[in-house]
């Protein structure tokens, strides 16, 4: 397998600039996933449905009311109904699916549109690697516990007046993967609220603001400046992802594979 420039100091994120994403076979860009968690493909500008065609290749899309032919459309259209999902809002670090209840295997996103933008990049940490700087006694509470989660805008299928249980870690295959998100902090308008249960607001917010350190820490955390035509392709288990606020005219596209 031709090695690929890394984007973390942790050694994970593969940048791909000589071929185009739709050029690569499935079981390469498997390979690649598991070898580097994450995937940004540059300079080889790809055609939306294209895209689309080549991640059914990989797997059953996600289809909900949400989405139309499996797409998500990202492009600051609801910020006036005051939503932050599909509007322009900050979104912390999370995995996708976890509130809406869905095993998102692989998240791709797709650059339709980035004109005159400012702020709006995505964010994807190294979650896997940082995990050993989370002291045990946190890591151990998490999966005693999990967390719960109540949703905000009226994007998500869930009601927003109960508390949705969320399992601390993920076991797979006999792996175990950290599962949480991470809520919004004070000022920033909220897409979702998270607590752990049974431990104090002050405490959580400690335990969320000392993990969040580690994993945007520049050692495990890379920030992809968008331009039209190009992929993010991502392993929802290994990695938690999200986006800085943005204004300007962007469209990007969410596309979700369920895992087996």
């Amino acid at each position: 397998m031709t090695t690929y420039k890394t984007l973390t100091p942790s050694g994970q994120g593969a940048l791909v600039e000589d071929r185009a994403f739709t050029s690569f076979s499935a079981d390469e860009i498997r390979a690649l996933i598991t070898e580097r968690r994450w995937v940004a493909f540059r300079k080889h500008p790809v055609d939306g449905q294209a895209v689309l065609r080549h991640l059914r290749t990989l797997g059953n899309l996600v289809e909900n009311d949400r989405r139309k032919d499996g797409i998500l459309k990202l492009d600051g259209s609801k910020k006036e109904e005051g939503e932050v999902l599909l509007g322009e809002g900050f979104m912390p670090l999370h995995r996708d699916g976890a509130l809406m209840g869905t095993n998102v295997a692989l998240v791709g996103i797709y650059c339709v549109q980035h004109e005159r933008v400012s702020g709006g990049r995505t964010f994807i940490s190294d979650i896997e690697s940082g995990l050993h700087e989370v002291p045990q006694d946190v890591q151990d509470l998490l999966r005693e516990r999990g967390i719960e989660g109540k949703p905000v805008d009226s994007y998500y299928l869930k009601s927003s007046d109960v508390w949705h249980p969320i399992a601390g870690f993920l076991e797979v295959e006999g792996k175990s993967f950290l599962n949480v998100g991470f809520p919004y902090r004070a000022g920033e308008k909220a897409s979702w609220v998270l607590r752990i249960p049974g431990v104090s607001d002050d405490k959580c917010a400690t335990i969320f603001e000392d993990m969040r350190k580690i994993f945007m820490s520049e050692k495990y955390c890379y920030f992809h400046e968008w331009n039209e035509g190009e992929v993010l392709l991502l392993d929802n288990k290994r990695t938690l992802h999200g986006r800085e606020a943005f204004e300007g005219r962007r469209s990007l596209a969410n596309i979700q594979v369920l895992g087996a």
